[in-house]
């Protein structure tokens, strides 16, 4: 790159190059009975790459010409409708039509109805099938592949599929998610909901009652790590202090997924809080009012003070002995404390950044005690 004065210098056959683009760039005048002798090729070609659907302002002789209408289908498939009536026939450029963009079978009404097509249609886009006629909408081959290709196209498959054991099954191998269109009595087979529940822990949500009372079932998701599954489960299960426990080993947030009776198990609640402090929130009231426990936690994170019980909080020996390990606590301190000169003071001695959870009134005292 050559500069001159600030400005890049283009050499003069670049120029000329530049201006013969631009040139066909802004030259759009083309007139429908255009002989072909009087096309220019390279105008044409150059155009049908920047866009395909530019062939809908080509002359007819452009249109009905084989070798620009696959240049423009290259480019874009929908510019299929814009060819000519023998050329949209074409099975071969159909398909080149088709794979580049599946969505421009709407615009082929005469071949909603050939299955081959469709699934030209549907392997590039499987919302396609909502373009396929009611007829091909109860084919379970052509409904697999595009539900393959997009689990949302089992929306327009034929509603008769949903209770299909075989294509559902198929269906709920390619995403989980195809569960929420299964018929009630799918939802209420295990193995179909297994299949979908060894992908997400959210299938659980789909799973009839029964299901749900599968404790097996349950416990396969938890010990592949999917203790939120718990949050699906039967109560019944929710209070099984093994399944629970096995949960809280994956992490200690399992607690929110535990029954009344299990969040005041000293056990499980340690455990959970021990390792993720903020599982604080989940632990009953009277394991919440427990120094024992939320002072570790509080040393984890100091934002589990938060959850602790208004007693604790408002507690002066026990607030004072969490600033003095991190002053940044008494932002969850009671607000009473917060305007306690002795514990705000203790607190910005350890983090000069507590100030700023002091009272106005108390800031500025604050302040001159740290000069």
């Amino acid at each position: 790159m050559v500069k001159y004065r600030g400005k890049v210098l283009v050499p003069y056959s670049k120029r000329r190059e530049k201006e013969a683009e631009e040139a066909i760039r802004q030259s759009d005048a083309w007139e429908e009975d255009m002989p072909m002798e009087l096309i220019d090729d390279v105008k044409v070609c150059f155009q049908l790459r920047q866009s395909g659907l530019r062939l809908k302002e080509m002359p007819k002789v452009v249109r009905e010409h084989r070798p620009f209408v696959e240049v423009a289908l290259q480019q874009n498939g929908m510019a299929i409708a814009y060819a000519g009536k023998e050329l949209q026939a074409n099975r071969e450029l159909l398909e080149v039509a088709l794979h580049k963009s599946g969505e421009a079978l709407e615009l082929l009404e005469a071949f909603q109805n050939d299955e081959e097509v469709v699934l030209w249609a549907v392997q590039t886009s499987g919302r396609c099938l909502r373009f396929a006629c009611d007829e091909l909408r109860k084919d379970p081959d052509l409904c697999l592949e595009a539900v393959r290709q997009n689990w949302q196209a089992i929306e327009y498959c034929d509603p008769m599929l949903y209770s299909d054991w075989d294509f559902m099954k198929q269906a709920i191998g390619s995403s989980w998610r195809c569960l929420s269109f299964a018929h009630p009595d799918l939802c209420n087979d295990k193995e179909v909901v297994q299949i979908a529940l060894r992908q997400s822990w959210l299938a659980m949500a789909q799973a009839s009652a029964s299901v749900r009372q599968e404790r097996d079932l349950v416990q396969e998701a938890v010990q592949s790590g999917a203790w939120q599954v718990l949050l699906h489960a039967d109560p019944a299960l929710q209070d099984d202090e093994e399944l629970v426990l096995q949960a809280i080993e994956s992490s200690g947030f399992a607690l929110s997924c535990a029954s009344q009776r299990l969040r005041d198990h000293e056990e499980l609640v340690f455990r959970a809080v021990g390792d993720q402090p903020m599982a604080l929130e989940y632990a009953s009231e009277r394991l919440r009012d427990r120094e024992d426990l939320v002072f570790p936690a509080v040393q984890m994170d100091r934002c589990a003070l938060e959850h602790a019980t208004d007693r604790l909080r408002g507690s002066f020996q026990f607030v004072m002995r969490c600033v003095e390990s991190n002053g940044m606590v008494s932002e969850f301190a009671s607000e009473e404390l917060r305007a306690n000169e002795e514990i705000m003071t203790a607190a910005v001695k350890q983090d000069w950044r507590a100030v700023n959870f002091a009272p106005p009134s108390l800031q500025s005292n604050l302040q001159s005690k740290q000069t």
